[in-house]
């Protein structure tokens, strides 16, 4: 029984296909890069945690609405994350408030935002609150909500796929073991006591 299990492993491990972060990588030892499906210049783009981005938009939204202007707001957020770290989307925040500080346009000083999951959003929401004095904490907070149920939905989709991928042990281990060690003899031992 273990020789079958320990060759099952070893046929399993050989044919594993590749994973996919492999194929990101570059070749080892000097070989070509791996191209990826999308194409060599397919660029992809961090993956943002939704729940910092919502608290993070949520917080800015706040500070907002205590009187502050959009700069010193972006600043307190980027703040928010500590002066050592340099986390993408701290940069993002403090190179927002570098931006409005220096008087640029806020469809310029928010355009890195558009690749952060709600950024496109708030970023549209910051420049007509310039242009037309729309109430910047209610969308804030409407962002916010819309990341968290985001996320709740992505941990939900990630906790489905792990339940099949239990099953995968049982049906690649435990049912045909079952047929080798349980129904086979049992169906021999029948055939046999028949004749």
């Amino acid at each position: 029984m273990t020789l079958i299990a320990a060759s099952l492993a070893a046929v399993a491990l050989c044919l594993a296909r590749e994973r996919p972060a492999t194929r990101l990588r570059t070749g080892v030892r000097g070989l070509t890069p791996k191209i990826p499906r999308d194409g060599p210049l397919a660029r992809r783009a961090p993956a943002y945690d939704r729940h910092r981005v919502a608290s993070d938009i949520s917080l800015f939204g706040v500070c907002f609405a205590a009187g502050l202007p959009a700069q010193s707001a972006a600043a307190a957020v980027a703040d928010s994350y500590g002066q050592g770290k340099t986390d993408p989307l701290a940069e993002k925040w403090r190179t927002v408030s570098a931006l409005s500080a220096l008087g640029v346009e806020a469809e310029k000083a928010w355009a890195d935002f558009h690749e952060v999951p709600g950024g496109s959003d708030l970023a549209s929401l910051v420049a007509l609150s310039q242009a037309s004095g729309t109430a910047v904490t209610a969308g804030c907070e409407r962002i916010s909500a819309q990341l968290r149920d985001a996320a709740s939905d992505d941990a939900t989709a990630k906790a489905e796929r792990a339940g099949v991928l239990i099953s995968i042990p049982l049906t690649a281990f435990f049912l045909p073991a079952f047929f080798v060690l349980g129904l086979i003899p049992t169906a021999i031992s029948l055939g046999s006591s028949l004749t």
